[in-house]
């Protein structure tokens, strides 16, 4: 027995099918999938994998669906198959998953991210990651070739940050008022 079919036979959480109006956009109920990290994407180029449009069809019934975590940046990937939305193909992907989410008269919200300290060398070729502080993390993380220690990143200037939210074409909302980039210039951490 599917959730739906519970609530619906439940007087208790049928406000839970009811739509809801969150800002502009009408959620047909109030149902919302939380992200998980899937790990659906090419290790090599970050594209979600051509199935994770059935995948994310498939629960286009939820009111709400919050995709994983998805880079905005080549620098920003924090795990061994995370997506990204920094390349033209990436973002081609991206635009198939989400018409196969609409086609179901479902909503999508891309959870954007920076993967900040986590990040490894081994994600960006060597490189060393960037963050706001220049603090190694206390975890080991996943790499392709086992859990390895975080190193210490660095740390993220203003440059840094105005190219990483760049690469996610943020440039028409880009005034000290956005909050992404509020945040990473306002909130650097020392």
């Amino acid at each position: 027995m599917c959730i739906r079919d519970r609530i619906q036979g439940s007087s208790k959480y049928q406000h839970l099918l009811s739509s809801f109006q969150l800002g502009s956009i009408t959620l047909k109920n109030r149902v919302v999938m939380a992200a998980l990290y899937r790990g659906r994407s090419d290790i090599k180029t970050a594209v979600p994998a051509d199935y994770c449009a059935e995948y994310y069809r498939q629960r286009a019934s939820a009111g709400l669906i919050i995709t994983d975590c998805t880079a905005i940046s080549r620098r920003g990937l924090a795990y061994v198959g995370a997506s990204g939305i920094y390349s033209q193909e990436q973002i081609e992907q991206w635009k198939k998953i989400t018409a196969a989410v609409h086609e179901e008269d479902g909503k999508i919200f891309l959870q954007l991210w920076h993967g900040g300290r986590v990040v490894h060398p081994d994600f960006i070729d060597g490189e060393l990651p960037l963050a706001p502080s220049p603090i190694a993390g206390r975890v080991e993380v996943m790499t392709v070739s086992g859990m390895k220690k975080q190193v210490t990143p660095k740390e993220m200037t203003e440059e840094d940050i105005q190219e990483a939210v760049s690469y996610t074409h943020l440039r028409a909302h880009e005034t000290p008022e956005h909050l992404v980039c509020r945040l990473l210039l306002e909130k650097k951490k020392k």
